[in-house]
Order: C-alpha cells, then sequence, then structure tokens
C-alpha cells in the first residue's frame, strides 16, 4: 500500500526532475536560468527559446498539475505581457497554433480544428490518459516530448529572436485564424497580440 500523500512534495523538485528526466532538457540544449518559489516556476533557456513550468498546484480529482509554455528570449520571468514595438503582447506561449502553422495548413484549417492535431489527439484518448490517471505532469512532458521529437529543431526555431520573418510570419498566420474564429472583447490585449 503507498501511503506517500501525492501533496507532500517539494513543487520545483517534481518540476526539475519532469524537466530533466522526461523532457530531458539538457539534450535539447536547455539550461536552468530562474526559479522561482511563489509561484513555482522554473524557467530554462536554449540558444533559440525559453521553456517555462509553470505549477499548476493540487487538485482533488487531478492530482499534481503543471503548466509548459515557450517564450522568445525577451520573454520575462514572471510576466505573462510586455511592450513589444509600441503595443502590449503575450510573450509565453502554448505549442497548439504553434503545430498548425508548422504543418503548412491555411488559418482555415487552424479554425477548424481549433486545439486538436494529429500529433497530440491520442494523448486525450480514455485509455491513454487512464495510463497516465493522477500524473498530468508526466503526461503532460510526454506529450511535449512527442512534438519535439516530430519537429526537432525546427519548432524551436519558430521562437528565435534571430528569425523575426517567420515570427512575423506566424503573428501574421494567428492574426488570419483569429479573424475567422473571433476575438473574445473581455481579452486584453486581444490573442493574437504575440511577441
Amino acid at each position: 500500500m503507498n501511503t506517500v500523500d501525492e501533496r507532500d512534495i517539494d513543487p520545483l523538485e517534481k518540476m526539475r526532475q519532469i524537466a530533466e528526466n522526461f523532457l530531458i532538457v539538457a539534450s535539447w540544449g536547455f539550461k536552468e536560468s530562474f526559479r522561482s518559489v511563489k509561484p513555482e516556476i522554473i524557467i530554462y533557456n536554449s540558444q533559440w527559446c525559453r521553456l517555462s513550468l509553470i505549477w499548476g498546484g493540487w487538485d482533488m480529482l487531478g492530482g499534481n498539475s503543471i503548466q509548459i509554455r515557450y517564450g522568445r528570449l525577451h520573454a520575462p520571468n514572471n510576466e505573462a505581457t510586455i511592450n513589444w514595438n509600441g503595443e502590449e503582447c503575450y510573450c509565453w506561449h502554448d505549442f497548439d497554433y504553434v503545430l498548425h502553422f508548422l504543418d503548412g495548413r491555411t488559418p482555415i484549417d487552424a479554425a477548424k480544428l481549433n486545439y486538436s492535431h494529429p500529433s497530440t489527439d491520442p494523448f486525450y484518448e480514455p485509455e491513454f490518459r487512464k495510463k497516465f490517471s493522477r500524473r498530468q505532469p508526466e503526461w503532460l512532458a510526454l506529450m511535449h516530448t512527442t512534438i519535439w521529437q516530430k519537429y526537432g529543431q525546427q519548432f524551436f526555431e519558430l521562437f528565435d529572436l534571430r528569425q523575426p520573418e517567420l515570427w512575423q510570419k506566424y503573428r501574421n498566420f494567428l492574426t488570419d485564424v483569429y479573424d475567422i474564429e473571433g476575438r473574445p472583447p473581455e481579452i486584453e490585449p486581444p490573442l493574437d497580440k504575440v511577441c
């Protein structure tokens, strides 16, 4: 019988273990660059981008959870937005629309698929989720690792400050997607304002 209480862990140590043992960040050129106790965040930098692991906390139904976000090298440690080239914009990003962009999908197709993607859909299948019951950090890390293995360096290079033309193409793509989907008026800045 397992008597270890899943709430009785060090969040920063758990995220470090996830980064080193599941994401294997060192093999992708990431090194720890920032650590915060409150809120619990660990950030890794590579030559292309930043990777943020954010502790989501404990939930009675799901157990412990984390978030994984990507930022360009100018992304601040503790802020979700910055003023970049005169506009407020988001500097930490999910991978959902990034994958559609890298796949060469049209904004219409990306809007239809929304957060669904052939690389990530299997992770949401009930049998797969069951294998990771109450182990969301490992489940999420495996999903990101699968993406990294499929797209390789191309995935990280999208965020590279040294490739402003590529980033601008992605921004234009997002603008087109949100022109199709619509922008929730209560969200400021608009979701397609990214830097």
